[in-house]
């Protein structure tokens, strides 16, 4: 049976890097299989690349007390690198991965190699589907 789309979401991230530090940010409970539609990320001016942005699926709610989280990222599968990163630019990423592990949790692992602190500002739209 084909999966139907029920409704969108964006799930929203917003908080801070602060400098040579490393911070995981993670979303609410979803408790249904969704499409991992896109991912944008706004990187602010004169962030200057040092801001390394990681997004992962996980089956937890837990925030390490240092590196990655737990779960698989999803930029890892095909790209030279596993991570986006900018300045005064907003990077857009369609992803399309249908996500069936349920309950999961979204991630985004902040690293910042800057002397200076760093926002974080990212949306991920998902597509709740039912079978």
């Amino acid at each position: 049976m084909e999966a139907e789309i029920q409704n969108s979401r964006t799930v929203c991230f917003f908080g801070s890097c602060t400098a040579l530090s490393s911070t995981v940010l993670v979303s609410q409970r979803i408790s249904s299989p969704y499409v991992l539609s896109e991912i944008r990320a706004s990187f602010a001016l004169n962030t200057a690349r040092t801001l390394n942005l990681y997004f992962f699926v996980s089956q937890d709610p837990s925030v390490p007390v240092a590196g990655e989280p737990t779960g698989f990222n999803c930029l890892d599968e095909y790209g030279q690198v596993s991570y986006l990163t900018g300045d005064d630019e907003i990077k857009v990423v369609k992803n399309n991965s249908l996500i069936t592990v349920h309950p999961s949790w979204l991630k985004i692992y902040a690293v910042n190699s800057d002397f200076f602190d760093h926002t974080i500002d990212v949306q991920i739209d998902v597509l709740i589907v039912t079978r």
